[in-house]
C-alpha cells in the first residue's frame, strides 16, 4: 500500500517539475540569452537536479528551444475569420509582437546556434517551426477550399515568403519589427495567388 500511495502523489511532482525547468529555463534567457541558460541555473532557479532536466532534454539547447515555445506558444493560434488575409495578418502580428525586444534577440541566438548543434536544430524545427508551418498550412488547405486562393499555391513557398520576411529581420537586423509590416507582407503575397 505504502508503495502505490508514493507512486500517485510522483506524477503531479513531475510535471511541476517539468513546467518548473521551463519557466526558469525561459526566465534565464530573456535576462541573459543562451550563455546565462546552463543546466546548472536552469537546475538551481528550477529547485531540480541536473539528473531531472536531463530526463526530459538531451541537452542545454533542446531545454532553450522547448521554454522558448513554452513562453512563446500562444503566438502559434489562428483565429478562424473565414478571410485568409485577415488570419495570416493576425498571426504574422503575433509572431512580430513577440519577437519585438528580447524575445527577438532570443530566437536570433536560438536559430545562429542551431547552426552548429545539430540536436538543438531538431529541437527548433520540432518544436518551433514545424507546428507553426502546420498550423499555416491548415489555413491556407481551408483558404484553397473556399476559393480564396488557387488551388495550385505550394503552401510551403507561401509560408517562407511571408514568414521568412520575419525571421530574416530577426536574424539581421536590418529593419525593425515595424507596425504595419504584417499587413504589407500578406497583401504584397496575396496580390499574386489570389483565386
Amino acid at each position: 500500500m505504502s508503495s502505490t500511495s508514493a507512486a500517485a502523489p510522483g506524477r503531479p511532482r513531475s510535471e511541476r517539475a517539468r513546467l518548473a525547468i521551463l519557466d526558469a529555463a525561459a526566465d534565464l534567457l530573456a535576462e541573459g540569452g543562451l550563455a546565462c541558460a546552463t543546466i546548472e541555473a536552469i537546475a538551481g532557479r528550477a529547485g531540480v537536479s541536473k539528473v531531472t532536466i536531463y530526463r526530459w532534454w538531451p541537452s542545454r539547447g533542446a531545454v532553450a528551444v522547448d521554454a522558448f515555445f513554452h513562453r512563446h506558444e500562444a503566438t502559434i493560434q489562428f483565429d478562424d475569420t473565414g478571410d485568409i488575409a485577415d488570419d495570416l495578418v493576425g498571426q504574422v502580428e503575433a509572431l512580430i509582437a513577440a519577437f519585438r525586444g528580447g524575445p527577438g534577440r532570443i530566437m536570433a541566438e536560438l536559430i545562429g546556434a542551431a547552426q552548429s548543434d545539430p540536436s538543438m536544430g531538431q529541437a527548433v524545427r520540432d518544436r518551433w517551426v514545424i507546428p507553426r508551418r502546420t498550423a499555416t498550412k491548415a489555413v491556407i488547405k481551408r483558404a484553397v477550399e473556399r476559393g480564396q486562393l488557387r488551388a495550385d499555391v505550394d503552401p510551403d513557398v507561401v509560408l517562407d515568403q511571408i514568414y521568412g520576411a520575419v525571421y530574416f529581420r530577426v536574424m539581421i537586423g536590418h529593419q525593425a519589427l515595424r507596425k504595419g509590416l504584417a499587413r504589407e507582407l500578406v497583401s504584397n503575397l496575396l496580390d499574386g495567388v489570389r483565386a
